[in-house]
């Protein structure tokens, strides 16, 4: 094989590589923008189902911790705000919820004897931010009593090393104890009266 023949072989051969590297490059920023519009589609409609009114049903929103962290959007703040009170490292997080509610309940009680006079017709209310009490009283014998409570909850599910057994008191030792990665579940309740008796989050593994 003369000189010129080689040079042509292996000048077909670097189109061939190049070809196949552009060929893979190409697939992966196709898959890239594949990702990403499928990504930009969803929140859309998770937009789009949050103003519909529709509070029965929600769709999840997929953002990156830099989505979330410079999105102009007032709940997307309080929620890093809460992350950076709680000290929740941004590469550990795994997944956010946010949840506001409201409990409303209408109770009237009717005595069967007088117990107010004629003139009496009061309609007040009072609490403060996070608890309301609207209350009525009329004659004869009525009592109306409407109680509201606002929660809001932020959640944030987060991986974090635990030892594998009970850690040393010398921390020269604890260097070389075993660690395991867990997911922990941090749920910061903002009204002062109502307190979790009780909680479990089971994430399902395909």
């Amino acid at each position: 094989m003369n000189k010129y023949k080689i040079y042509i072989l292996l000048g077909t051969i670097a189109v061939f590589i190049i070809l196949v590297i552009s060929l893979i490059i190409s697939s992966n920023r196709a898959n890239s923008y594949k990702k990403l519009y499928q990504k930009e589609l969803q929140n859309v409609e998770a937009y789009r189902l949050d103003n519909s009114g529709l509070k029965e049903t929600a769709r999840q929103y997929k953002m990156t911790i830099d989505d979330l962290t410079y999105s102009n959007d007032s709940l997307d703040k309080k929620i890093v705000k809460v992350m950076k009170e709680l000290k929740i490292k941004n590469n550990k997080v795994e997944e956010l919820q946010y949840q506001l509610t409201k409990a409303v309940r209408t109770d009237t009680i009717t005595l069967t004897d007088t117990i107010f006079k004629t003139d009496v017709n009061i309609d007040t209310t009072f609490g403060d931010k996070w608890y309301n009490m609207h209350l009525q009283l009329k004659y004869p014998s009525t009592i109306i009593t409407n109680p509201t409570f606002n929660s809001e909850q932020f959640i944030y599910v987060y991986t974090t090393k635990v030892y594998n057994s009970t850690p040393s008191k010398c921390f020269f030792i604890r260097w070389f104890q075993k660690k395991h990665f867990v997911t922990e579940v941090r749920v910061e309740e903002k009204n002062p009266y109502i307190k979790t008796l009780q909680q479990k989050y089971i994430k399902i593994v395909k």
